[in-house]
């Protein structure tokens, strides 16, 4: 694959790595007496170099010499060409090292393999789905041959969650890495920790060769890297091993480093789940949830930034067939269903105080244009906001948008209509309180997550498993507990064995 010069001056998932932290790795896994033995060590997206550069002052501070650190040793790589101007400028203006030619200007993903001791790396993080258009079409092949992506219609969708830098990692242990050399990066945590798109990634092989994490620093709240909301760590991974579980899990808590330990959940390549000692796993004795894959969790329907359209405060049933909506909207009774907001988890008896407009038919599919003529007054109502419609972002909803269908929601398929739910909030909660509720009521974008059930006593048996306490406990154990991770449907997956 050629490089282009626009590809030279991507700036992709720049996270810049704070000498603080490089300096707490190179002490934490011996990175400096490792190179000061002969280890050579790669930087495969070094940006300004901070990494390298960590090496050297470390060494200055311990008392070596510049004469003395073996900086013929040193080897990185960086894409954007004015970050690796950067980096030459610096080591030759700071310290009198000319590294032009250790250093190399090219895309990680289509470099030339060689081997090194170590990579020691902080990889752009940015969600494939996210990547900058003509990058994505140039990096998409090289997904496909990664192994990485399951269902590669996904990913043709753009609809993909998976982090470029686990492709990067991925490919630089396999590329630039000697048999059983180690590697550490900083990365984020949704690899290891969050369900669905990084499952593959937790396979920890690639078609040529194996690896294993060996052990994890969770930062948790400490704001290592600016402005970055993401979960956050630093991984030692060990090329040509199988994983061994449980590993070392460390967590930064009150400026301390407390240990626990992690191994995925349920099945090999499941989230990581994080517990105190041996035998106290979260799940030992759990037997998996029986469930028909027509019940299978769902996250609640989604506007796609359009709330103002299609939410509602006050609807008023004026006949059997028509609502008053917000005192000056007539539109199909039909159409309009209650939504769940957090005041019905905690009085599960009140009433809705929110409505929501779903312009598809029961089987979930959007409302034809014929069928959209047969209601005059939904028709006028959504062509007043047309502009609004028409104009959202993101690769699903414009592929309805591109078919003409511009008033659909996302999320929205016959599990909606399915007489009940069982119900929770899944967004940035600490309790796990799942409720029953009838399939009138429908779940809010993120915020709730639900699964469908044709009957109530099927309902009910499910709900009673749910509120064993070693879901919670799972739930816990994952340390997503306050953000938008809490309980998302993959989480309650991990919990479920679908039958036919």
């Amino acid at each position: 694959m050629r490089t282009t010069i626009s590809e030279k001056r991507l700036r992709i998932g720049n996270v810049f790595t704070p000498k603080k932290w490089a300096e707490f790795a190179i002490e934490q896994f011996d990175i400096f007496g490792k190179w000061m033995n002969g280890a050579t060590v790669f930087d495969p997206t070094m940006g300004t170099g901070n990494l390298l550069e960590s090496l050297v002052e470390f060494g200055l501070k311990k008392g070596y010499k510049l004469e003395d650190l073996p900086v013929n040793n040193l080897f990185g790589n960086e894409l954007n060409t004015e970050y690796f101007t950067h980096t030459v400028n610096r080591f030759r203006q700071s310290y009198g090292i000319n590294l032009s030619t250790q250093i190399t200007n090219c895309d990680i993903l289509t470099l030339s393999p060689r081997q090194f001791d170590i990579i020691f790396g902080n990889p752009p993080w940015k969600n494939f789905n996210d990547l900058p258009g003509e990058y994505k079409e140039k990096v998409r092949s090289i997904f496909d041959k990664s192994g990485l992506i399951r269902n590669k219609q996904t990913l043709l969708l753009g609809g993909s969650r998976m982090d470029i830098s686990a492709l990067i990692i991925q490919m630089s242990i396999n590329n630039f890495l000697k048999k059983r050399g180690h590697a550490y990066f900083f990365l984020p945590l949704s690899l290891l920790l969050n369900d669905g798109a990084h499952e593959q990634f937790r396979e920890f092989k690639t078609k040529d060769t194996s690896f294993a994490p060996v052990e994890i620093f969770d930062f948790k709240n400490e704001p290592v890297f600016h402005k970055i909301s993401t979960r956050y760590g630093l991984a030692h991974f060990e090329r040509d091993c199988i994983p061994r579980f449980p590993i070392d899990y460390y967590m930064l808590q009150q400026n301390k480093w407390t240990k626990h330990l992690a191994s995925p959940i349920q099945k090999h390549a499941g989230p990581f789940s994080i517990y105190e000692k041996v035998g106290k796993k979260p799940l030992k004795a759990f037997n998996a949830i029986e469930l028909p894959k027509a019940s299978m969790p769902r996250q609640g329907l989604n506007t796609c930034g359009a709330n103002n359209v299609y939410f509602f405060r006050k609807v008023q049933k004026i006949s059997s067939d028509i609502c008053l909506v917000e005192d000056q909207f007539e539109l199909p009774s039909e159409m309009i269903y209650p939504l769940l907001t957090s005041a019905n988890f905690k009085d599960r008896n009140k009433k809705p105080s929110v409505w929501v407009l779903i312009p598809h038919n029961k089987n979930g599919r959007p409302l034809s244009k014929q069928e959209l003529d047969n209601f005059p007054s939904l028709k006028k109502y959504l062509e007043q906001h047309r502009e609004k419609l028409t104009s959202r972002r993101g690769t699903l909803i414009q592929s309805h948008i591109k078919r003409g269908l511009w008033w659909a929601l996302l999320g929205v398929g016959s599990y909606n209509y399915a007489p009940y739910k069982v119900v929770w909030e899944a967004y940035g909660k600490k309790k796990f309180n799942p409720m029953l509720v009838d399939g009138h009521w429908q779940a809010n974008q993120s915020l709730q997550a639900f699964i469908p059930f044709g009957t109530k006593k099927e309902a009910e048996k499910i709900l009673k498993k749910l509120n064993s306490p070693q879901v919670e406990h799972y739930l816990l154990s994952m340390k997503m507990e306050g953000t938008m991770n809490w309980a998302q449907p993959g989480k309650i997956k991990q919990l479920i064995r679908f039958v036919s």
